[in-house]
Order: structure tokens, then sequence, then C-alpha cells
């Protein structure tokens, strides 16, 4: 290996000392070395730097309407508001909401709502490098997590999900805490030792939990320590017991941070909520077929069970998709062993119940990327070393590894950091080679997200008629850029209300977007689209998001659709 130093993967020795290294607490985390610490700095200021990117240019989903409506609450001391979700999160962003105010008012600063409110999950996302790598340096070596901490940073993938005002971030941030502490805990010799990390690990479970209701992903790091040792036990090492304690603890941090849990209002809602009762509208509309998309349809009559696998094979960067088959393959070679055995349990515990849930949304693909890019740094590290294993079998020139390793760190990192770039700040609709005919066209609803909405509204505000009708499925958002826009006096209803019809003798105008196409108006959207004259479209990367459609009362113009999200 001597044309392939810092790249590569560490000799096996190397990776044994480190671990015995950390078990007897010599070290905090990995040495901390100063090019470690540059590298790490670098990744997380460039990952932060794209989740920032034209963060507040986008609209508000009418998800993420949700959150303003719950900040704007919680200044009034109500934290009940939005009860199907912890409070962590709505804390963090009531915060950040509170911090724009101040810095708009004295230093003259114009950060929108938009992005006050999704800056913490843009600024945890960018840091979820550093637990990414703690985990799989503690699992595997430092070039290994150097890889995997970079991929996070750069990707499309993780970095679409990061810039949205929903809980999964703040999860995945905590989770990898979690893990991390509860595997440095494993490996301690130390009786003091092994409490205080298994005490960070409980309070970052019980973090995880009080930014998303996701108690599953305790239960499988019991299960995965039940089956794998971290290390060999000592002569008359006493046997691990995980204590009581340890859930107390989990509790604890869980209250502390989330005690609108003890409100019976909350458990009020999260019955209704969990029960369905609280559904206005079903269905998912994946390519030209509408599904449903409610955990009652589990497991087979929902979303098709390869909605998650199709989601792999089009939307991650073709050079880190081949790299985690890679990983994968050498990963179940070596099944037995803890780093190994940690991605493919997690890999399967995460395809395979996800894939049978009848709700699915390409957000929770966040949780999953971790492990992705875990297995694509095994597996890129390994092709490197196999090219200087040949280099050095067939005596060939040092130069040509050393040319071979910068292409694949071209392929693996700066070309999914450049499609990054490129796609900013619509991130959502990156597609990768083989779905490039297809962007916009599996997953719209998540891949647009609402995008556009706010440009749609502003234009029916400064068209429409006083007292005019709008309809959309977005009450929430409608009302929010309505207001925004100085039109309160603008009547807002909902087209999948069965107890409305959009009329032609009223200044009408129907707001339509295809990523919000459902069971219950699917009737009402072509009805609108045969006798309403289309005056607005609104494009996004050559693709129509939204529409707007106008009551022949009302003299305007029609305009053409801006794209065909056919392929």
């Amino acid at each position: 290996m001597s044309s392939i130093d810092v790249d590569s993967v560490a000799p096996r020795a190397s990776v044994e000392q480190e671990r015995t290294a950390i078990s007897r607490g010599r070290f905090v985390t990995m040495p901390a070395t100063r090019s470690i610490v540059i590298a790490m700095a670098m990744m997380v200021t460039v990952g932060f730097a794209l989740r920032l990117t034209g963060l507040g240019t986008v609209s508000f989903a009418e998800d993420e309407i949700n959150k303003v409506e719950a900040v704007r609450a919680y200044d009034r001391g109500d934290f009940t508001v939005n009860a199907e979700h912890p409070m962590l999160m709505k804390v963090l962003m009531d915060l950040s909401v509170r911090a724009s105010r101040v810095w708009n008012s004295s230093a003259g600063g114009n950060i929108t709502e938009e992005a006050a409110i999704r800056f913490p999950n843009v600024l945890f996302g960018a840091l979820t490098a550093v637990p990414l790598f703690l985990l799989t340096a503690a699992l595997f070596d430092r070039r290994t997590a150097l890889l995997a901490a970079a991929f996070w940073s750069v990707g499309v993938n993780a970095i679409t999900y990061n810039r949205i005002g929903k809980e999964d971030t703040l999860m995945v941030f905590f989770l990898l805490l979690a893990f991390y502490f509860f595997i440095r805990a494993k490996l301690a010799i130390d009786q003091t030792r092994i409490s205080w990390l298994r005490n960070l690990s409980a309070i970052s479970f019980g973090l995880m939990m009080a930014a998303k209701y996701f108690p599953h992903y305790l239960g499988l790091n019991m299960l995965y320590h039940h089956y794998y040792r971290m290390r060999e036990r000592l002569p008359n090492e006493p046997r691990w017991v995980t204590p009581l304690s340890f859930f107390i603890l989990i509790g604890v941090a869980f209250v502390v941070a989330n005690p609108a849990i003890l409100s019976p209002r909350v458990w009020e809602y999260l019955n209704a909520y969990s029960g369905e009762k609280l559904l206005t509208h079903t269905g998912y509309l994946m390519g030209n077929h509408l599904y449903k998309n409610t955990a009652s349809a589990s497991p087979f009559w929902g979303l098709p069970v390869y909605f998650y696998f199709l989601f792999l094979a089009i939307k991650v960067p073709l050079a880190i998709l081949a790299t985690f088959i890679v990983g994968v393959a050498l990963s179940l070679r070596r099944w037995r062993e803890p780093g190994p055995g940690f991605v493919l349990f997690m890999l399967f515990f995460w395809l395979v119940p996800y894939s049978l849930f009848g709700a699915k949304w390409l957000r929770y693909t966040l949780s999953l990327m971790p492990y992705v890019y875990m297995s694509a740094a095994i597996g890129t590290l390994a092709i490197m070393r196999g090219i200087d294993a040949l280099t050095e079998k067939w005596k060939i020139n040092q130069a040509v590894p050393q040319f071979a390793t910068g292409l694949i760190l071209i392929a693996c990192l700066l070309l999914p950091a450049w499609s990054s770039y490129a796609n900013a700040p619509h991130y959502a609709l990156y597609t990768n080679t083989l779905g490039r005919s297809y962007s916009g066209f599996f997953f719209p609803h998540d891949e647009f997200y609402d995008d556009g909405l706010d440009k749609a509204i502003r234009f029916v505000c400064g068209t429409a008629p006083a007292g005019a009708t709008i309809v959309s499925e977005t009450p929430g958002a409608l009302r929010y850029y309505s207001e925004k826009f100085g039109r309160t006096d603008l009547q807002s209803k909902v087209l999948s209300d069965p107890a409305f019809s959009p009329s032609e003798n009223i200044p009408t105008y129907v707001v339509l977007q295809r990523g919000r196409t459902y069971f219950e108006n699917t009737a009402e959207m072509k009805d609108v689209r045969a006798r309403f004259t289309l005056v607005y479209a609104g494009c996004i990367s050559g693709h129509t998001a939204v529409e707007v459609y106008a009551a022949p009362t009302i003299a305007t113009a029609p305009v053409p659709p801006c794209g065909d999200l056919r392929p």
C-alpha cells in the first residue's frame, strides 16, 4: 500500500490499536491529529454552505406551516400545537426565529422566516458529519470514517432533507451519537468510563425521541448488541448488564426536552393521529399511478414495496450507488464482524420494515443515508486497496494507482459535490444519469414539496379582484402567504372538500400541484383543467411545479405549461 496512504484502508493491526486505545480511554474520540480536525472542520463548513444556499428562497411547504404556527403558539405559551411531533425541534425553531428578529431589527438584516425556521436543521444537518465520523471510526477506522462523513457533507440526498422543517434531521443527529456512545461504552474497560459513556448514550437516545417519536431505534440498538460483541471479555471481567438507570435516564432526558408529553391534550391528539382520524386526504401520485399512502394499507396495499429501492436507484449519485453495492457485498463476506454486521443490520432493519409500511415519504430516507454512506466508504476504500494490490502484484508504475485513486475520489466526492452545488436550491429534483428523464415524475410530492407555491400565491394576490376565491390543497400556506402579500380579503377553499366545488360564475382561482394529487381530488382536478383557464405556470428546473387556473369570469390571457412531467 505504498502508493495509497491517507485515503486507503488502514492495516487491521492499526484498527485494533485504535479500538484498544479507545477502550482504555487514552483519547476522547479518535487520535485528534491536526489533519483530522482540519478535514472535519472543512467538511462541516462545506456541508453547512451547501445546505444554507438559497434556504429562504424556497417557499414553505404545508407541513412547514404547521411548524410556523407551532412556533407562534410557543411564543404565547401554548406547547400543545402540532402535537403529533415532539417539542425539541420546534423549540430550536422558536429560538432561531427570535434571533432572526433581533438580527433584522438591530443589524439591518434580511433573514426570511423560511430561512429562520429551517436554520436549526441546516446547522445540525451539517454537524451530523461529526457523529457519523465518530461512529464509523469506532466500527471501522479513521479513513472509512472520513469518507463516510465527506459523503454526508456533500451528498445531495442528505442535503435535501436537512433543509426542510421536519423532525428527521435532529433525530438522525442524536441517533448516531447514541449509537456511538453505546459502542464506546462497550469498548471501555474502566467501570467509571463505562457508566459515563452509557449515560451519554442514554441522554442521546432521550433527545432522539424528543426530536421524533421513533423509539424502535433503541430496540434495534439493544438487539444488535445482543448478537455482536465489540471486544472479547477480559479474564474476571464482569458480564455486561444494561442497568435500569440507563432507561430511566432516557426517560428523564426525553421528558426534559419534551415536557408537552405530560399534557393529556397531547395524548388525546396522538391517539386520534395514530388512528388516522385526522386524515383529510389520502394518496400519493407515483409516476402516473395513485397509491394509498396510509399505515393501515400496510404491507401490500399502499405504495409499492420497491419505493425506496427505486429512490436508491435513481436519486443516489451513481458512484456512491456503485460503491455502496460493493460495500454491501464485502460486508456480507464479513458479516460476523461488528462493523460490517452493524451496516448490514441497520440496512436490513431499515429497508424491510419501511418498504412494507404502507405510508412512505422520501424524507424518511434521511435516517437511511448514514448506512448507505458507511457502506459506500467501505466499497470505495476496498476498490482503492484492490488497485494498490494489483499494482504491487503486476509491478506497475506507482503513478498508476495514484492516478486511479484520484479518479475514484473525483467520481465519489467531487462530482457528487458538484451535483449538489448545481442543483441548488432545488436539491430534491436531483436524479442520477439512470433517472435523468424521470426527475419530478415518480416522487412529485417529495421532489417539489410545495416549491414555487409562494410565487403562485403572489401571482393571485397581484391579479385577483377583491373578495375572490382561491382554491388549493394547502390552506395553511395559502393563509400565510396571502397575509404576507397583503390580501387577507381572499376567500380560501380546499379543493378536496366534498362540500365545495369551484364555481365558474364568481371570481375563482384554483391552485393545482401534481404532488398534491389525492383520491379525494382527482375528479375535481380534471374538471378544473377542463372548465378553467391556465393563467400561471410555476417553472422549476423545467418542470411545472404549480399551476393556477382562473374561472371564465376572469379575463386573463392563458399561458402555456413550462414542462412535461412525462418521461
